[in-house]
């Protein structure tokens, strides 16, 4: 999804609460393949139910 705005947030405790519009009931998940990866790695993606923004804090999954 190259037209994806992705914030990139560093994960300092619990990542509960939106940092954009103050949500504080969780994320939905949404996955990412990285075109560069030989291994089917994907970025695993959060995503505010409230605003939709989308964050990066860093997970990554492999698709077997």
């Amino acid at each position: 999804m190259k037209d994806l705005d992705v914030t990139k947030t560093p994960l300092k405790g619990t990542f509960k609460v939106c940092p954009s519009c103050g949500y504080q009931d969780g994320f939905h998940a949404m996955f990412d393949r990285i075109e560069s990866s030989e291994q089917g790695e994907c970025r695993w993606l959060l995503i505010c139910p409230s605003c939709h923004r989308v964050f990066d804090i860093g997970l990554r999954a492999r698709i077997a």
